[in-house]
């Protein structure tokens, strides 16, 4: 039986190897094809490159592919089980192969029994956190959950890193206009203390709420700041006893945070099968609940469900998430890039930059395929970004003169029906401007340093306004386009074994700035070394 494993993972690496290395034969055609030729010719492009995602619409035509190398990428997608990799990651299995987990962060917004491989249906521990969640955030709103001395909750510190942070941070930032009067939501994740001295000033331990995040409640970043605050409320006169009125947990390990002195009422579980990165959709997004509301939250789940049916049962052809990768794959086997920009025309989704780059960089940054071979083609792209206008003033030089090329995705957002106020025009028109320059270029200017080549790819997904439910189906569509790049190219999107590298070498340093008496490791590289001895005699 493993023989017969082993030659059918044999003959899948194989055609894997196969369809990857015609991908890059294409290269040498297709580099340096004109986009505005391609329009020209393919007078059908738009209507293949454009697609309807729930209240997303993703336009891919001023991408530098021919229409004619799409069954090409199709083939690979075949050969590299991504179908299969989608039909695994909706049945619960444990595609997260490195740490035997689902990453089945689709069954927190469905809506209909969702069974975790052999291990039942998870719906009802689902809809049972939700309901807590939404009681919790109720009393909070309400005035009902009231601190140790009877005021009412006026400030929300959300303590978290990494996927418990940037998320709910973004999602807050983003839908501010939803939030509740009168309660505002501080996000510390930094160890650095100017950090939590930042966050502090204007807070009134009377009436502030904490929630910490932490799946095994033992992140080195987030405890510690979890301590500064509960000593700062104890130093505040919260007495130890009242605690609970100011503490509230999300975590799977709930024995930990009881000890910390959150009570039961406020504690909230994470399933083992959630990835950090994909957790906003759980407990994790209380703070992003208790700024909008129980209704909102559920809206948000919605969009990103919208997008999951439609990755789910749409053909490849019309697959929004699906088209979005394979472009991102295309881009990095023919034209050779090693990054891409995330640009919103928002200053509401300025904090989607940074939310990507997790969510992308820590899933597929990785060196080695699934049966552990060091890969010889590139994996997961740089991602980066800022808000538009801003960016315009800054690295857009490099994107339009550049030697290097850097496919951009534009992200722009519609205002209401019949609003189209000066502001909002002026907004949009430099968004759609962006694009069209690096399209178009301006390859006959008489003065070479005026000369802008163009040919340069970007897309745009438009969002129907900037909705909890667009906003979902934003998050979702490129948490599918993240999976996706994985099963395209056979590595595990949903481990991340070089972020525990560097906790565990942090801990060892750690150690011996605290404590002097340590000797130096013999094995500790002669910079660090010199680093650390010129730190403990300051």
């Amino acid at each position: 039986m493993a023989s017969e494993r082993n030659l059918a993972r044999n003959d899948e690496r194989t055609a894997f190897r196969a369809s990857l290395d015609g991908l890059r034969e294409r290269s040498r055609s297709v580099g340096e094809c004109s986009i505005s030729a391609l329009f020209a010719n393919e007078p059908e492009r738009l209507a293949r490159l454009s697609f309807e995602c729930a209240p997303l619409s993703v336009d891919l035509s001023r991408q530098r592919l021919p229409l004619t190398d799409l069954p090409s990428l199709f083939a690979h997608a075949a050969a590299s089980g991504w179908h299969a990799g989608r039909e695994r990651m909706f049945a619960g299995e444990a595609i997260n192969f490195t740490e035997q987990r689902a990453a089945f962060h689709v069954a927190l917004r469905a809506r209909r029994p969702m069974p975790l491989a052999d291990d039942g249906d998870v719906m009802p521990q689902v809809s049972a956190t939700l309901e807590r969640m939404g009681e919790f955030s109720a009393a909070v709103r309400a005035g009902a959950h009231r601190g140790a001395h009877g005021d009412r909750i006026s400030d929300i510190v959300a303590i978290g890193i990494g996927g418990s942070a940037l998320g709910p941070e973004l999602a807050c930032e983003a839908l501010a206009s939803d939030g509740q009067p009168g309660l505002r939501v501080h996000f510390l994740a930094n160890v650095d203390p100017a950090s939590w001295a930042s966050v502090r000033q204007g807070l009134r331990a009377d009436t502030t709420l904490a929630i910490i995040s932490s799946k095994t409640w033992s992140t080195a970043e987030t405890i510690a700041n979890a301590t500064a605050v509960r000593d700062w409320l104890l130093n505040e006169g919260i007495a130890p006893g009242e605690l609970h009125r100011h503490l509230a947990g999300v975590t799977a390990r709930p024995e930990r945070a009881l000890a910390f002195g959150v009570s039961e009422a406020a504690l909230f579980s994470l399933p083992d099968w959630v990835g950090g990165r994909y957790s906003l959709w759980s407990a994790i997004g209380l703070p992003l609940m208790l700024a909008i509301g129980p209704a909102a939250f559920d809206e948000l789940l919605a969009g990103a469900r919208a997008v999951d049916e439609h990755f789910f049962t749409t053909p490849i052809e019309r697959n929004a998430p699906a088209m979005l990768v394979l472009v991102s794959l295309w881009n990095s086997l023919v034209l050779h890039t090693q990054t891409e920009a995330v640009i919103p025309y928002s200053h509401s989704l300025r904090r989607l930059p940074a939310y990507l780059q997790q969510l992308q960089m820590e899933s597929n940054g990785k060196g080695v395929d699934s049966d552990g071979v060091a890969l010889d083609y590139p994996s997961g792209a740089v991602t980066w970004g800022e808000p538009g206008t801003d960016a315009q003033h800054s690295f857009f030089q490099a994107l339009h003169q550049g030697p290097a090329i850097h496919p951009v995705d534009f992200i722009l957002v519609a205002p209401p029906p019949g609003e189209l106020a000066p502001a909002a025009a002026k907004l949009l028109a430099n968004g759609l401007a962006q694009a069209e320059a690096l399209l178009r270029g301006d390859p006959g200017a008489d003065d070479p340093h005026r000369r802008c080549p163009g040919n340069r790819p970007s897309t745009t997904i438009l969002l129907d306004g900037l909705t909890p439910r667009s906003l979902g189906a934003l998050l979702a569509l490129y948490e599918h386009k993240t999976a996706s790049l994985g099963w395209l190219l056979r590595i595990n999107s949903f481990d991340q074994w070089g972020v525990e590298l560097g906790k565990r070498v942090a801990l060892r340093i750690e150690a011996l700035l605290t404590d002097p008496g340590l000797a130096l490791p013999s094995d500790m590289d002669p910079s660090t070394a010199a680093l650390v001895e010129r730190l403990r005699r300051r």
